[in-house]
């Protein structure tokens, strides 16, 4: 009797042995991972709760309550024209707008689901890094859903990612987070999945979709391709990493690559590494060079918030550096050698530790590089970046203390993570309002101008003029050339009639900064105040030089042509003030055109913006008065009696409607009312 051959399938040399598990354990560890899943979402909500009312804060106003390319959730062509490079961001804000206009609860809603998601994706990502070949006689894999677990609570409670979180629109990190994650995880599954099934395919299609949402989230995104080439070599190579050239994988991820790099560069010109002039508050010109030097002393701060998120801020007054050789900068750029050399030295001896490492630069890379921005350090540009860390820390809790010291450890994480929780929920109410998160600054820097200058502007919306005063000269007196001080300090001074104060500071504000569109038309309107006409239409025709869409300058100087009596140019600036459709002026610039019309005697054009006046507004009581005025020239006699009564209507004391009326009904030889009226308007006057 033949004995029958067993069949095998072969394994590939570093490939993981499948093993088949019992459906009981299958199960085991599917609820293991939903508690897991659980407990994330739960803290996550917990320590966020008290995030919902936070108001709107500074570039949310430009981002969001002040613009208007998110009002329409189907003109998609408008949003893609205003922000390309983070269309998917700002859509969502359309989606926000569309459901809850302005309520801040569901912008809040939305970016405490982001980075839910995000956690679990780092408890996913975590997994499959531990289930990877490369890691296969690794002891922690052993642990590994509780090391993905702690990694993940360590990232869901970190205080450092309040600013992602609460602050609405650094939805741009939170998302540009998610899409990037979720891209490495389906691609590290479909790699890990060896049958080339339909599954396979449709985990990389996803994570190819994935990626393209991140490239259009925010510009961190272009180091995804070499993070998937850090888990290639990190984690899925077992061999010595090597190039096959038989291998199609490597043609594909080739193009890839290749491809994102050509996008950046026709996306991104030279032009972004131009100098960065002193803007919003900062006195010093920021240049690839000296953000390029600073970045090393940023990078070591933002490790040590990672270690011990204390005394936060919005708002650094951090020193720029000016040379490599400077102490501070040399001293850091070795700390960070020394890291980098260590994560080269941790490769083969521990390949978790070297790419927390690798991975915490090259998420950085893009916004703590030589590419110059307007402010060197903010801590939502931690978010990604933070995974490393996070990774690294629970890993080497395990490494160290499981085995022997299993509660100690239990204990250490307990500790972090309970003290961050109350960090973070603490952090969040800094950032309730304007003001309360503005004190916060100035305690914090209180050398630097702009949180003085923001804290202004919060006392000035509050109707608080001599303390708006007071921050503005203590941000003009730390940054003399400080041009959004002098304005706004110039805006109150306006408010108090005190016009030449305000021209002054209107002027300074031009001094600092000569294109200051609002300062030339502001301190246009405060010389108009004082009967300087000239110079009012001066300012105004500066204004338009600079920004010829710049729609209120037109409206002022055809007001100021007005009271010189140039009507023709009156008329024409106002005609355009029209063109721009803003519902909000149309009828005080009808009125000033009529009024142009009215005086060049063209009265069938000026009773044409009487009518549009009525239109917006049918209770304008000018606006019927002085349509019956024109009419009257006309000798319409019957039409100006309607528009005097429409105005009688409104107003019923309104006295020279009455005789106007009593003028019109005796051209009409109606003497009784004509009477009538008249006697109306002796009883009034």
């Amino acid at each position: 009797m033949k004995k029958k051959k067993i069949k095998t399938t072969a394994i590939k040399k570093g490939q993981p042995v499948p093993v088949q598990q019992p459906k009981k354990k299958v199960k085991e560890n599917s609820y293991a991972n939903l508690f897991g899943l659980f407990l994330i979402i739960l803290l996550g909500i917990i320590i966020y709760s008290n995030s919902f009312d936070c108001s709107f804060h500074f570039d949310d106003l430009n981002s969001i309550s002040n613009n208007p390319y998110i009002r329409n959730l189907h003109d998609v062509n408008a949003l893609w024209i205003f922000n390309q490079s983070r269309f998917v961001t700002y859509y969502s804000f359309a989606i926000n707008y569309h459901f809850g206009e302005l309520n801040v609860w569901g912008y809040h809603l939305v970016n405490l689901v982001i980075h839910l998601i995000n956690a679990c994706l780092v408890f996913w990502l975590t997994l499959l890094i531990l289930s990877c070949p490369a890691l296969n006689k690794n002891p922690a894999t052993r642990h590994k859903k509780a090391i993905a677990l702690f990694a993940a609570l360590l990232f869901v409670s970190h205080p450092l990612a309040t600013q992602s979180v609460t602050y609405i629109v650094q939805r741009l990190s939170s998302l540009v987070t998610l899409f990037y994650l979720l891209s490495l995880v389906l691609y590290v599954k479909a790699r890990l999945t060896h049958k080339s099934n339909l599954l396979k395919y449709l985990l990389f299609g996803g994570s190819l979709i994935s990626a393209v949402l991140a490239l259009f989230t925010k510009e961190n995104a272009f180091t995804l391709p070499v993070a998937i080439l850090l888990f290639e070599i990190f984690f899925l190579q077992t061999k010595k990493f090597s190039i096959n050239f038989k291998d199609y994988r490597i043609y594909l991820f080739g193009a890839v690559f290749l491809s994102a790099i050509a996008f950046a560069f026709l996306k991104f010109p030279l032009s972004i590494l131009n100098p960065v002039p002193p803007s919003f508050g900062n006195p010093y010109t920021i240049t690839s060079t000296n953000y390029f030097y600073t970045q090393f002393s940023v990078i070591l701060k933002y490790i040590q918030l990672l270690f011990l998120p204390v005394h936060q801020n919005l708002d650094y007054d951090f020193p720029i550096s000016h040379g490599f050789f400077e102490v501070r900068t040399l001293l850091s750029f070795l700390l960070l050698l020394s890291l980098l050399i260590l994560a080269i030295f941790f490769f083969k001896k521990n390949r978790i530790i070297s790419f927390g490492i690798f991975w915490f630069f090259l998420t950085l890379s893009i916004e703590s590089s030589f590419i110059p921005l307007s402010d060197v350090i903010y801590e939502h540009r931690t978010y990604l970046p933070s995974f490393g860390f996070f990774l690294i820390l629970s890993f080497v809790i395990f490494n160290w203390l499981w085995n022997k010291y299993k509660y100690l450890a239990i204990s250490i994480f307990l500790i972090i993570i309970g003290s961050n929780s109350i960090l973070t929920y603490q952090r969040n109410k800094i950032w309730i309002d304007d003001l309360t998160l503005m004190n916060d600054c100035v305690t914090k820097s209180p050398g630097k101008a702009r949180p003085y200058g923001s804290r202004g502007d919060c006392y000035r919306d509050l109707g608080q003029r001599d303390n708006a005063i007071a921050d503005y000269s203590t941000a003009i007196r730390l940054n003399p050339k400080y041009s959004t001080a002098y304005h706004n300090r110039a805006v109150i001074y306006f408010q108090l009639e005190q016009w030449e104060k305000a021209i002054s500071d209107y002027s300074s504000a031009i001094g600092a900064n000569p294109k200051y569109t609002k300062a030339y038309y502001n301190r246009g309107n405060a010389w108009g105040k004082l009967g300087k006409l000239d110079n009012a239409i001066s300012d105004y025709n500066k204004t338009l030089e600079i920004d010829p869409n710049f729609s209120y300058a037109y409206y002022a100087r055809g007001c100021a042509y007005n009271l010189l009596g140039e009507w023709d140019k009156a008329i024409t600036d106002l005609t355009r003030m029209l063109e721009f459709k803003l519902d909000n002026t149309n009828a005080s610039t009808y009125y000033s055109r009529a009024f142009a019309y009215h005086n060049l005697e063209q009265w069938e054009k000026a009773i044409e913006d009487y009518s549009s006046i009525i239109e917006i507004d049918p209770k304008s009581t000018n606006a019927y008065y002085n349509r019956g005025i024109d009419y009257d020239k006309l000798k319409q006699w019957d039409k100006s009696i309607s528009d005097y009564t429409s105005t009688i209507e409104i107003d019923q004391k309104f006295v020279q409607a009455y005789i106007n009326r009593g003028v019109a009904y005796g051209n009409l030889g109606q003497w009784d009312k004509s009477v009538e009226d008249y006697s109306s308007a002796l009883a009034i006057d």
